[in-house]
């Protein structure tokens, strides 16, 4: 009889120790689990520990995150959060920008529907808005001028005049001589200077008009006039006055270049105005050039700019009667 009583007993403790044994613990602080309880990745947890240690939180706010959430650099972020302090801004509306969108060369920014609704300034290419440009000026000829670049827009004589001064020596400074000193150089706006260049092309910021007088055969004469558009800023006027006056040296010199290598010559002056200026207007004109594709502005260019990088501005000048 004791003997059965002891073995009752001892199965009545297996059974119980069973029982706890396959209790489960919380993953987190390994205590026994009663009651209700929370999973993840397979783990149990007390809904405290879970809450408090577990749960994933927002790397933002810091609070907890429930259901589904942004995921970014390995950061995690409320959807909200995510949207209204972590996505980029839009440089024009201030919104947040999801879905496609432009950085243009100055790194701003912006929602791509921004680029059929605003217009884009002809000398800088940026979107003429009051956020990226302070606004802007549409001129009497039609073209869109931002007011970043109106700031410094030549429109009087005066800084015409230092420009010249500024151009004329930075040519000589280069080995570029003989050029008049009493060349005319007239501010005109797109209309008038399509019309003196029997052109249609928008792209146009310059011409030289030249006149040869002779008698009896002989050259008793050379005058050379040039326009530029007005309302250029000031570092764009003078690289465009530095091309037109490699027109003029050209002309004076008796060179008549093949199309390609002449624009691409005198392009060489542009290039030389850009380069003596660090300001980020330069890098984004000198950009442009290089990458242009116009047959003579651009790839003349090009091939001309390799040249002179490889021959120095003596060898290239005595050499320029090769390109006629």
């Amino acid at each position: 009889m004791f003997g059965s009583r002891l073995k009752l007993s001892l199965l009545i403790f297996l059974s119980v120790f069973s029982i706890l044994g396959a209790q489960s613990k919380c993953s987190y602080c390994s205590k026994p689990i009663t009651g209700t309880y929370l999973t993840s990745d397979g783990k149990a947890y007390h809904e405290d520990c879970y809450r408090d240690h577990i749960q994933p939180r927002c790397d933002y706010c810091k609070k907890p995150i429930d259901g589904p959430y942004n995921l970014l650099d390995g950061k995690k972020y409320h959807s909200s959060c995510y949207r209204d302090h972590i996505l980029a801004k839009c440089d024009i509306c201030d919104t947040p920008i999801e879905g496609i969108y432009v950085t243009d060369f100055w790194n701003n920014s912006f929602h791509k529907y921004h680029t059929e609704d605003l217009h884009e300034c002809f000398t800088c290419g940026r979107l003429i808005c009051q956020n990226l440009t302070f606004g802007g000026y549409i001129l009497e000829d039609g073209r869109n001028l931002c007011g970043i670049c109106n700031e410094t827009a030549v429109t009087d004589d005066f800084l015409l005049e230092a420009s010249l001064t500024y151009v004329t020596r930075l040519l000589n400074y280069n080995g570029i001589y003989g050029i008049p000193k009493d060349i005319p150089v007239t501010l005109v706006d797109a209309n008038t200077l399509k019309r003196l260049a029997h052109s249609q092309s928008d792209a146009m910021h310059g011409f030289t008009d030249q006149n040869i007088q002779t008698l009896s055969g002989k050259v008793i004469s050379k005058k050379s006039h040039i326009y530029i558009l007005s309302h250029l800023p000031l570092l764009m006027f003078r690289a465009v006055l530095a091309h037109e006056l490699l027109h003029v040296y050209l002309f004076e010199s008796n060179l008549d270049l093949k199309p390609d290598m002449r624009e691409g010559f005198c392009n060489l002056g542009s290039e030389m105005v850009y380069l003596n200026d660090n300001s980020e207007y330069a890098r984004f004109r000198l950009t442009n050039m290089k990458a242009s594709k116009d047959p003579d502005y651009g790839i003349g260019y090009q091939k001309m700019s390799k040249l002179l990088e490889k021959w120095g501005w003596t060898y290239l000048l005595g050499t320029l009667d090769k390109f006629q």
